[in-house]
């Protein structure tokens, strides 16, 4: 076989191999949402309530769509641009809008509120950012 032929035949293959692994349907994958919460203990500081609030964050996982929980504990600071007042942050990655609207009424969510979280919490701000 000659070179010529040898290169239409790599060509023909590779053209070949491309078309295959292409699909004709469009992936149409919902961006997941950041679930941020910053935390404000009601004794600040305190480091055994900060570990029992992530510690029972990380239970959220259990709730279907929830991707991963994240936290920690704040990093102090002399920067004015810093915001240094809270304690932790829980940070969530959860699948969809859908999963998010279901997940605040969700039992496990809403028994770690009573019996966890809110006895440990002066107060809370919530931000939820979409994935883009």
């Amino acid at each position: 076989m000659t070179a010529m032929p040898r290169f239409s035949l790599l060509l023909g293959l590779l053209v070949i191999f491309t078309l295959t692994s292409c699909s004709n349907t469009p992936q149409t994958v919902k961006p997941a949402i950041q679930h941020i919460v910053v935390v404000w203990l009601k004794e600040p500081g305190n480091e055994q309530h900060r570990l029992q609030l992530l510690k029972a964050s990380q239970r959220l996982t259990e709730i279907p769509g929830i991707l991963s929980v994240q936290g920690g504990k704040v990093i102090g600071s002399e920067r004015s641009v810093v915001d240094s007042s809270f304690d932790i942050v829980l940070v969530m990655r959860i699948r969809n809008r859908e999963v998010l609207n279901n997940y605040v009424q969700h039992p496990l969510h809403q028994q770690l509120l009573n019996e966890v979280f809110k006895p440990l919490i002066e107060r809370y701000r919530v931000y939820d950012v979409e994935e883009p």
